[in-house]
């Protein structure tokens, strides 16, 4: 796991890390600046270890640099199984950046293209023509729904206080561009009376959260590959070994 030296970076690494251990696989962590641009350390370290896997929890130009210096080094996308972090999914600035990109894992929240409903399909066409992009990003899509939610439950609470708008998001069903979205646990049915941790205490059960895989070079994210979960699997999975 690389993962930056952030907020966000270090506690992403350490669910994940406890997350996969769970399922009995090892793994280590490296740790980053933010700002760096030479990895050639961190990347020999990295081969030192033989990975099976490598999975980056970077941002920005950072993840694109290690990313592309792993290639040049025999360990990137093409090399060793790869996952790179979520801002691979701007396809224009991945292939510009890593052009030896090709195989990369991605984790990409919202469904396939065609399987877009209408209100998906809706913000994606305003947002193209608005941002001048050629897709909309996986977070571009949740924070619509995340606002028109809030919208919806302070039309149907009538109200914009907090308990009000608290009580008709437990109630809620909104079709949105991630799909159906509803929080059935909560004040009115706990977690536990189904068995499930206290997590999933006013929490979005059925996200559409997919693997996708970039499978020819230049490829845009939004018409990749998804080789995971099964439910919304595309193709199979593309595996590389280092030489």
């Amino acid at each position: 796991i690389i993962t930056e030296n952030t907020d966000y970076g270090i506690p992403a690494a350490e669910v994940t890390a406890a997350g996969i251990a769970d399922e009995g696989i090892e793994s280590t962590t490296f740790t980053v600046d933010i700002g760096t641009q030479d990895f050639s350390a961190i990347i020999e370290r990295v081969r030192a270890e033989d990975p099976d896997y490598i999975m980056v929890i970077q941002t920005g130009e950072s993840a694109f640099n290690f990313i592309q210096q792993a290639a040049d080094a025999g360990i990137g996308p093409q090399d060793v199984p790869m996952q790179c972090n979520q801002v691979a999914l701007e396809s224009n600035s991945y292939w510009t950046n890593v052009p030896d990109g090709n195989y990369c894992f991605v984790r990409r929240v919202g469904l396939p293209v065609e399987l877009y409903n209408e209100v998906a399909t809706s913000f994606v066409e305003r947002y193209v023509e608005r941002t001048g992009k050629l897709a909309a990003e996986s977070y571009a899509l949740e924070a619509y729904d995340s606002i028109m939610i809030i919208a919806q439950a302070i039309e149907e609470a009538g109200s914009t206080d907090a308990d009000a708008i608290i009580a008709a998001l437990e109630n809620i069903t909104y079709e949105g561009a991630l799909g159906t979205i509803t929080f059935p646990y909560g004040m009115q049915k706990d977690p536990s009376e189904d068995g499930l941790e206290d997590k999933w205490w006013h929490q979005f059960p059925d996200p559409a959260i997919t693997m996708v895989q970039y499978q020819e070079p230049g490829e845009d994210s939004t018409f990749s590959t998804v080789v995971y979960p099964e439910v919304y699997r595309t193709g199979d999975a593309i595996w590389v070994t280092a030489e």
